[in-house]
């Protein structure tokens, strides 16, 4: 057929229409519909090469350009939803990058930081030697004179420390003074530091050992106050709430704290055991129902008072102190007892009772009692289920009949020894001048939560954790954090906070606090005047100093995982980005390939295309 319509075409015919017969209609049904009629003006087929080559062209470079940068999207054109996801992955991964680096500064911070701390370590061991060194009793007082000048130096060395270590040209630890420096006057300087020294939770061990009870629940108020002068009661511990008993409150006398020597600090620890007794006790059972002897001489018993003791012995005489605690055997907590014999009565009868108590059904025996009482028992009921005794009337009888009580007390009472006796297995360091008062409960029983304590001092609260170290502005009372300090001790120090991570609010924030001799506690260090209680300061300063380096070491290892996690989470990341945005090279090079065959065959094509108008000249001659 083909041949039919070129011979046609030779012999002069100006175009194929009425020439192709019903034989060629069969043979190509669709031929009026297909074919192109040659024209002069329309090289169609030159157009459609044309069309080719400008595709094959533009392919080529999408490919050289993919080749080239590597990366599949180069414009939004390529894959504009890949470029959004791309972008973002992009955008963490450089995010991820930036945070390792931030990791690791917090990581030279605190290596910094612990630096400090050990030769901070070495002066307090320094300042511990001289302190041992001190307490030998073959010194001279020129001699600790001597000692205590270096210890001096040394305070000086730790403050210097603490005010010049810096990293990155910031000062690395809190530079803010503890509570007891600036507004608060001396008095509160002084409670406020032996409360700092950790004494409430030395306390609250203390009772636990002893009576096996603890406290929880509401909370626990300190009062600071001028109550009635130098040499009257040091402090009480009252029950607020009503029904709910939700609040309990000691009250400590400002007035005896205006100087603070060492048996003043002891004779405020042994008043705060006391009172912390009560407390306890008070959150445990209704202290309205058992007798005043036992909730005050369990409060003696606890903090130790064989002083007591001899003191009212030689005020009074044994005679006289015996009748007085005859007297308020059976006595329920009402009013006070002012008169000189009736607090004997009370503090030392009531300590002698317990201790001929403990003496008869052990310590465990005590235990139980206390058990029973937070029961819901009667005082009774539990002295019998004891077995020694069927209730406090025979108890009584026992310690009363004859000479009993004379024979107890010269038996088991030391009145010569300084110290302070306390059952238990315990000998607590009290002063023979101590006199507390315990205010009648104003409900059946309340609870405490010895995590949280109270200070009031003129007229403003504080809410604060009583652990070395801590920082408290005196001139506001404002509240600070507080955290268990039973558990570890709170840092309220400077904090430095370490973006960790690729996005907003992904940060580590470490906490420095202020290491001055202040703040460690060691401004009370005197090795002439008490060598033995500046050791005690310095121990604590010490234990505060390790658990601040443990802290500043957890917290490197913890930037150690931080920093292996963001790389961890940098590489998977970045693996993602390339499976959206990276040229894959070998389906890349086989497209180009293809490409580059498809231009050549297009543009060989081309010339003969554009050759093809020339025919009709041929149809001209």
């Amino acid at each position: 057929m083909s041949s039919r319509i070129s011979k046609n075409i030779k012999n002069g015919a100006t175009s194929t229409q009425g020439i192709i017969t019903a034989a060629d209609k069969q043979l190509l049904p669709h031929y009026e519909d297909d074919i192109c009629v040659i024209s002069i003006n329309t090289n169609t087929t030159s157009l459609f090469l044309q069309r080719q080559l400008t595709d094959n062209s533009n392919k080529l470079s999408v490919s050289f350009a993919r080749l080239s940068s590597g990366m599949r999207i180069n414009s939004a054109a390529d894959d504009a939803a890949g470029l959004q996801r791309s972008n973002k992955l992009t955008s963490q991964v450089n995010g991820l990058a930036v945070a390792q680096r931030n990791a690791n500064d917090g990581v030279s911070l605190a290596q910094t930081t612990e630096g400090a701390l050990e030769e901070v370590t070495n002066i307090l061991f320094r300042l511990r030697d001289l302190s041992l060194q001190a307490s030998n009793g073959v010194l001279s007082p020129d001699d600790k004179a001597a000692l205590n000048k270096e210890s001096e130096q040394l305070k000086q060395e730790l403050d210097r420390i603490n005010k010049t270590t810096t990293f990155g040209g910031n000062t690395v630890f809190d530079q803010t003074d503890r509570v007891g420096l600036g507004g608060a006057n001396e008095a509160e300087r002084n409670i406020l530091g032996v409360l700092q020294s950790g004494v409430l939770a030395e306390s609250e061990n203390i009772i636990q050992s002893v009576l096996g009870l603890s406290g929880d629940g509401a909370k626990f108020k300190i009062d600071l106050e001028n109550v009635d002068g130098v040499g009257g009661k040091l402090a009480s511990v009252s029950f607020l709430g009503g029904a709910t008993g939700t609040e309990l409150v000691m009250t400590i006398d400002l007035d005896d704290f205006s100087t603070l020597d060492a048996n003043k600090v002891k004779q405020l620890k042994s008043t705060l055991l006391h009172e912390m007794t009560h407390a306890v006790m008070a959150n445990q059972m209704d202290l309205t129902s058992v007798p005043i002897w036992f909730s005050e001489g369990t409060a003696e018993a606890v903090s130790g008072a064989d002083d007591r003791v001899a003191a009212d012995i030689g005020a009074f005489g044994l005679t006289a102190l015996r009748n007085q605690t005859n007297a308020i055997f059976t006595a329920i907590p009402g009013a006070a007892p002012t008169t000189g014999i009736q607090i004997a009565g009370v503090y030392s009868g009531g300590y002698i009772a317990m201790r001929f108590l403990e003496d008869q059904i052990g310590e465990t025996g005590v235990k139980d009692i206390m058990a029973s009482l937070a029961a819901g028992n009667s005082f009774d009921g539990a002295l019998a289920a004891q077995g020694a005794f069927a209730d406090i009337t025979t108890l009584q009888t026992a310690l009363m009949t004859g000479t009993n009580f004379e024979d107890f007390v010269t038996a088991n009472i030391n009145t010569a020894n300084a110290d302070n006796g306390a059952f238990g297995g315990l000998d607590a360091a009290g002063g023979p001048s101590r006199e507390e008062t315990i205010v009648g409960a104003t409900s059946a029983k309340t609870t405490v939560n010895f995590d949280s304590y109270f200070v009031n001092g003129d007229d403003d609260t504080t809410n604060a954790d009583f652990g070395p170290g801590n920082n408290w502005d005196p001139t506001s009372f404002n509240e600070v954090a507080l955290e268990d300090y039973s558990t570890a001790v709170t840092i309220s120090g400077k904090t430095t906070s370490f973006q960790i991570g690729a996005d907003a609010e992904q940060t580590l924030n470490v906490k420095v606090a202020g290491f001055s001799s202040d703040n460690l506690g060691l401004d009370a260090v005197d090795l002439v005047a008490d060598s033995q209680f500046s050791t005690t300061l310095i121990d604590t300063a010490l234990q505060f100093v390790d658990n601040q380096r443990s802290h500043l070491g957890a917290f490197i290892n913890r930037l150690e995982h931080t920093m292996s996690n963001l790389n961890n989470i940098q590489v998977n990341v970045m693996a993602s980005r390339s499976r959206i945005q990276d040229t894959d090279f070998a389906y890349e090079t086989a497209r180009l390939t293809s490409q580059q065959i498809k231009q050549q065959a297009t543009t060989a094509m081309m010339s003969h295309a554009n050759a093809m108008p020339e025919l009709m000249l041929k149809l001209l001659t």
